[in-house]
């Protein structure tokens, strides 16, 4: 496929907060949509996770607190509207939203296949 139409899109609830929309996708790379529906306390642990994927992530909406972590350390930030991050394969990161209706824009490469079941 070459063209992805938002109404011929699926939207899957990830967790209580959490849904995802798959973009487009193809050859090497997958874009996926993420709302998270409610804010979290600045102060709350950031659940982290870690794959293969490189990953690009650009926020759409709202503010999240981002953690990192590299072959350099641990990297915690606040990012906001337009703001975009990187994560290297397998670096241990993960995010909390801080506000209502925060939405960011992930860039995977390789696809995750895991998302297109």
């Amino acid at each position: 496929m070459l063209f992805f139409h938002k109404d011929d899109l699926t939207t899957d609830r990830v967790d209580d907060n959490t849904l995802r929309t798959v973009m487009a996708h193809g050859g090497t790379m997958l874009y996926a949509h993420i709302i998270f529906e409610r804010g979290l306390d600045e102060n709350e642990e950031i659940p982290l996770h870690s794959h293969v994927h490189e990953q690009i992530t650009y926020v759409l909406k709202g503010s999240f607190k981002f953690e990192i972590n590299d072959e350099d350390g641990k990297h915690v930030e606040v990012v906001r509207q337009g703001d975009s991050l990187y994560m290297p394969s397998n670096s241990e990161h993960g995010c909390i939203p801080l506000e209502d209706d925060s939405q960011l824009v992930d860039c995977f490469t390789p696809q995750r296949e895991d998302f297109l079941k």
